[in-house]
């Protein structure tokens, strides 16, 4: 009985040696031989796309005839150098216009909460323009005197909506 309960320490040193020496036996033979173990590289892994993927060279490779051109209007920039906006026009109707609007709003609000006159509009209305000079110019202005002709309390003939900007 005593003979089982005693397990021999030769086996169990074995045991740990072999399985140091499976998994770390690359560290083990560069430490045996004096040097370094080997550094991780910076390369990427291989990915099963990697053949799929087509890389665009930046080193200088000539051809048998030369360098090739890309084509007009193509170049070659990196990621972070590209950026997309709205044209001009797509800006201004989306950000100018619909500020004057809700100016033009808030001052009827104003107006019908203190009993205005035309007059009091036409001194709210002066402060919109200073605000947003851009607006006399604006291709919108159709609309927004539309706006004004119908949600006014009081009528605008066609001249005066159109000295107002």
């Amino acid at each position: 009985m005593r003979q089982l309960l005693f397990v021999s320490p030769r086996p169990v040193v074995i045991l740990v040696f072999s399985v140091i020496l499976i998994l770390y036996r690359k560290e083990l033979e560069a430490f045996l031989k004096g040097k370094s173990p080997e550094q991780p590289t910076d390369k990427p892994l291989p990915h099963h796309w990697d053949d799929k993927v087509d890389e665009i060279s930046t080193e200088a490779e000539d051809d048998l005839m030369g360098k090739t051109k890309l084509p007009e209007g193509v170049s070659v920039i990196e990621m972070e150098e590209l950026q997309f906006s709205e044209p001009d026009s797509k800006v201004e109707k989306l950000g100018l216009v619909p500020d004057v609007i809700e100016e033009i709003k808030l001052i009827f609000k104003i107006l019908g909460q203190e009993d205005g006159s035309k007059q009091d509009f036409l001194k709210l209305i002066e402060e919109v323009k200073n605000r947003y000079p851009k607006i006399s110019s604006s291709s919108s202005l159709p609309y927004i005197n539309g706006f004004i002709q119908e949600n006014a309390p009081f009528h605008f003939t066609a001249e005066e909506l159109e000295n107002l900007w």
